[in-house]
């Protein structure tokens, strides 16, 4: 393949997927398309083109580990503590992870970068195309470059914004982080001008079209209509009043009606729309995705990989066995709710393995007949760290699907916003409108409607009211409560032992608000923390509440009394590995003699440093701020009048 040769910014990070340069080449990054600048003179060449910005090199940083720990991990969706991963579950967010610069460098040297050179491109060349077609591969372009400018901002608060790779820049290295307005106003430029441009219905179906516009537009109104609250750290804070608030709330109802009635998207049901079978192609749902094509490493998707427990699930690789989903979250699913199957891995249940080999995820396997198995349930929940459950959305192989070995370049749709999200956005629009306070309770018939026809149509349990917020603290176990834990006293002996609690306990509550039900309808979608964002926006303090009541130091494992491996037929057969240090202190004296160590098995979450330093918003990793110019600048004003220079 020829290369396709633009200027881009780098930030002085090592782009695997991009470049192997030394540092005096960060402003001359070769990205590898089908097409050399002069080859590319007409319309289905440059659609051709602007496939690059739909998966594979460019977004391979960002999926292969960034999004899950950043957007599952940091909310508390997936249970992780292993090494710089696990750093981000536990919130010890620091500037050196080098998780934190893969994402930064996939969206900014790969996505912004990509896309600014097409929409250059587009503007100087010479073509028999019709400005109709030429503003169209624009318009394709500014949607990726505002999607990943909006990531950008919601990850790392005043970010960079780059809307040029002209010579203007490549004479100045340093670039200035900007204010959330000005990136917002950017933002939302790109998109209403892929509004106007992009087709209804795109020559290609996996193609973005005037409704994938419409709905990340939403999504950006939704954003700025919840920044109600005064937030810290920030050089120019972003809030709105009510009334503003209201105006960006319609117009989200707006945009989310007209996805609804127009697009022809339609509901689907999560074993469909998570099929190996559809892996490649829209769902009925889909509004608007990624997909990256099976290929080499750094092509196709990694994520297989990275969640499956094991081989015979992946073929290739399978790194997931200490991965689960989180247990307050697992724990809020009801056994009636289909989605729960389709989320993850849990005992009692029976699951195809790649070689279509039948494995009964449990203890109880001996009692299944001649159905093969390729191990017995103690083993199976043993291999690795043990967890509750294992992920097992977007794990092709669950289905039988024989796949390639390379199971770092799977083939894979990723969903950025399907139709079940516009429902929720255009429900969370009406009910901001109606409820200020996000712990009050709403029963606003319309509200309900949108998020029963999703909880429906995916086989979940309705609701007949709901708060934005649960704030749970008064039922919670609190200080000075007794907590009953059962340990042994001697050889095939176990006893109740009763320990004060000195510090309030979540774990026996099930959490069933709004953020809930995103969280159960959009696991593993890479929702999960612009969710909470918002929350945060709205109101910071019970942002906080959500991050304390979730109890992410939890993990399950064979209870310590118990040795006999049938007891593993059921979660009652798991002990909570820590169910808060000070348990474990208060062991350690009672039975000294059965090995209790406060330090045993203890898992670190820090919340009130993640609070201090206002990890709400990412650092920016270390070795981009030496291309970074010193401060922020507002550049709002410059943005609205097309004057912004970088």
């Amino acid at each position: 393949m020829k290369n396709f040769k633009y200027k881009s910014l780098v930030w002085g990070l090592s782009a695997l997927a991009f470049c192997s340069t030394s540092c005096k080449d960060f402003l001359d990054v070769d990205v590898y398309d089908q097409y050399s600048t002069e080859s590319v003179k007409t319309f289905a060449d440059c659609q051709l083109m602007t496939r690059a910005l739909y998966g594979g090199r460019l977004w391979t940083q960002y999926e292969s580990k960034f999004s899950w720990c950043v957007n599952e991990g940091v909310p508390g969706i997936l249970y992780n503590v292993h090494q710089e991963e696990g750093a981000l579950f536990l919130l010890s967010i620091g500037e050196d992870n080098p998780i934190l610069k893969e994402g930064y460098t996939s969206l900014y040297s790969g996505v912004i970068s990509t896309a600014n050179q097409i929409i250059e491109k587009m503007e100087s060349m010479e073509s028999s195309m019709s400005d109709n077609e030429k503003n169209q591969v624009i318009a394709e372009a500014k949607l990726f470059r505002a999607y990943a400018h909006f990531l950008a901002t919601e990850y790392f608060g005043e970010a960079p914004l780059v809307l040029h790779t002209g010579k203007d820049i490549s004479e100045n290295v340093t670039v200035p982080r900007v204010s959330r307005k000005a990136l917002y106003a950017a933002i939302e430029k790109d998109l209403k001008f892929a509004v106007e441009y992009l087709p209804k219905k795109p020559s290609d179906s996996w193609r973005v079209s005037e409704y994938s516009a419409k709905a990340l537009l939403a999504k950006l109104y939704l954003t700025m209509g919840s920044c109600l609250s005064d937030l810290p750290g920030a050089q120019y804070p972003f809030t709105v009043s009510e009334s503003e608030s209201d105006g960006y709330m319609d117009q989200v109802i707006d945009l989310t009606t007209s996805v609804i009635t127009e697009s022809g998207a339609d509901f689907d049901t999560h074993a469909n729309i998570f099929s190996a079978a559809g892996r490649q192609n829209p769902s009925k749902e889909t509004i608007f995705a990624l997909y990256f094509p099976m290929g080499e490493y750094g092509e196709g998707s990694a994520y297989q990989s990275q969640m499956a427990p094991e081989e015979i699930w992946s073929p290739g690789s399978g790194w997931g066995s200490g991965k689960g989903i989180s247990y307050t979250l697992y724990n809020s699913f009801s056994n009636d709710d289909a989605r729960k199957k389709e989320l993850c891995f849990f005992v009692d249940q029976e699951y195809t393995t790649a070689d279509g080999t039948l494995c009964y995820y449990g203890p109880d396997y001996a009692s299944k007949g001649e159905k093969a198995h390729t191990k017995s349930g103690s083993e199976f929940l043993n291999s690795g760290q043990c967890v509750l459950n294992n992920v097992k959305k977007f794990i092709w192989g669950v289905n039988g699907t024989a796949l390639n070995d390379k199971g770092m370049a799977v083939d894979r749709r990723l969903d950025i916003i399907r139709l079940s999200d516009v429902y929720m956005m255009r429900a969370e629009a009406n009910m901001a409108k109606l409820n200020k306070d996000v712990t009050a309770k709403c029963t606003d018939g319309v509200v309900l409607k949108d998020i029963n026809d999703v909880l429906s149509h995916h086989g979940a349990p309705t609701i007949d009211g709901i708060k934005y917020f649960d704030d749970m603290e008064s039922r919670a176990i609190k200080v000075g409560d007794e907590v009953t834990f059962s340990v042994t006293v001697g050889e095939g002996t176990t006893a109740d032992v009763a320990v004060k609690a000195t510090q309030p306990m979540y774990h026996n509550l099930v959490r069933d608000d709004f953020m809930q039900q995103r969280r159960k309808e959009f696991a593993m979608e890479g929702q999960a923390w612009l969710d909470l964002k918002r929350l945060f926006y709205r109101d910071k303090e019970m942002a906080m509440k959500f991050m304390e009541q979730m109890d992410r130091a939890i993990q399950f494992s064979q209870s310590p009394e118990v040795e006999d491996a049938a007891m593993f037929e059921s979660e009652a057969g798991f002990a909570r590995r820590q169910l808060v240090h000070d348990l474990n202190v208060e062991l350690a004296k009672l039975y000294p003699e059965n090995g209790y160590n406060a330090g045993n098995d203890e898992v670190a979450v820090d919340i009130a440093a993640f609070e201090s330093n206002n990890a709400w918003f990412l650092p920016i990793p270390t070795s981009a701020k030496t291309y970074l110019q010193a401060g922020v600048l507002d550049a709002y004003q410059s943005v609205v009048d097309d004057k912004y220079q970088y």
